[in-house]
């Protein structure tokens, strides 16, 4: 068991390693970009996500911004109103409803049937964007690009530290979205930093199969995406990074935790393996500390603990020198006791379901 999870570290390195984009220059010529957002009842973030919006850096591309109201019910659409027609802002009020879709899909869908341009650029609207965001993506998008992935941090409000437990497990699950990547064996993504092809989109069916889900905008549709996909990348660079404000509302995130997990039937084979896997040894992982400790635990036993430790430690402080926050690393001791609890707690609440969705 302990030499197929060794194993299964050095994939990710290695598969993070083959997903990172190659240096390049802004192109000559870069594509235009259409920016899609789906907003509902956010009013509280809308007024910070619009302002690092109005804030982006020029390319030598057309772009627009559309954010689609989601039946918001607060001053969401107000505030919009009063952003439309300026930095290329479009606000679509999406009071319709499109059959058999849940969530937030059908605001993203109709996002996408109104787009200008190929190009689709994703956040969310609790985040915030940097100057250079469009200017970074448009550095590593070639002709024959498809997907990009891209980095973000969250804080609970404005001001907040990212040295957080939630920002270092964060980032062991990007490292896992970009080695999916690197290998075209998707495992996760997030919708609150990716770019895709509205082209690909189309090819693959959309959100045709997954529309029921509350959830999977990201990573359910990545995987319908990767075999029509000709390149797919990672990109950690600051320049891409995004910020997301999730606030203090610990229910909040405990049921998203919960709607991620339950998705586990909808994932293909090798993420539910993988899956189980984890669950498996984050188990035995646990009974051998328990071992270690009550001192009938061997010579063997501690080393390879010991090595466990070790591997874990260099792939999480590798993947953080990339998105250069390496200071996150600290929390790597507190949380390799924390992270399989909490995996083994949603894995077995998320096959429940019943979890909020606004």
């Amino acid at each position: 068991m302990s030499l197929l999870y060794f194993a299964l570290l050095i994939w990710v390195q290695l598969g993070l390693k083959r997903s990172l984009p190659p240096q390049a220059q802004i192109p000559a010529d870069p594509e235009p970009m259409s920016v899609i957002i789906a907003a509902k009842n956010e009013a509280h973030n809308l007024p910070a996500l619009l302002t690092s919006l109005a804030q982006l850096e020029p390319i030598d591309a057309n772009y627009e911004i559309i954010i689609v109201n989601d039946h918001s019910t607060d001053e969401s659409l107000e505030i919009l109103r009063n952003w439309e027609g300026k930095f290329g802002i479009r606000v679509i009020d999406f009071q319709d409803k499109i059959e058999g879709y849940v969530g937030k899909k059908a605001a993203i869908q109709r996002g996408i049937e109104v787009a200008k341009y190929d190009i689709l650029v994703f956040t969310d609207a609790d985040c915030q964007v940097p100057p250079t965001w469009l200017k970074e993506i448009a550095r590593v998008m070639q002709p024959d690009l498809d997907y990009i992935l891209g980095y973000t941090t969250i804080y609970r409000t404005a001001g907040d530290t990212d040295l957080t437990l939630v920002n270092f497990e964060r980032s062991i699950y990007y490292a896992l979205g970009a080695a999916g990547i690197g290998w075209r064996k998707p495992i996760t993504s997030s919708a609150c930093n990716m770019v895709y092809r509205k082209s690909l989109f189309e090819m693959s069916g959309g959100f045709e199969g997954i529309s029921h889900i509350a959830s999977g905008d990201d990573d359910l549709l990545l995987i319908k995406m990767m075999p029509h996909i000709r390149k797919a990348i990672y990109n950690p660079s600051p320049e891409m990074q995004v910020n997301c404000y999730e606030g203090k509302d610990w229910k909040k995130r405990y049921n998203k935790n919960i709607r991620r997990a339950s998705k586990f039937k909808y994932h293909p084979s090798h993420v539910k393996a993988l899956s189980a896997f984890a669950f498996v040894y984050f188990v035995l992982f646990y009974a051998a500390l328990i071992r270690l400790f009550a001192g009938a635990g061997d010579i063997l036993l501690l080393c390879i603990i010991v090595v466990k430790f070790l591997m874990e430690l260099h792939l999480s402080q590798s993947h953080l020198r990339l998105v250069k926050k390496t200071h996150i690393g600290i929390l790597y001791f507190p949380q390799i006791f924390v992270f399989p609890l909490q995996f083994i707690f949603y894995a077995i609440r998320g096959t429940l379901g019943k979890y909020e969705w606004k």
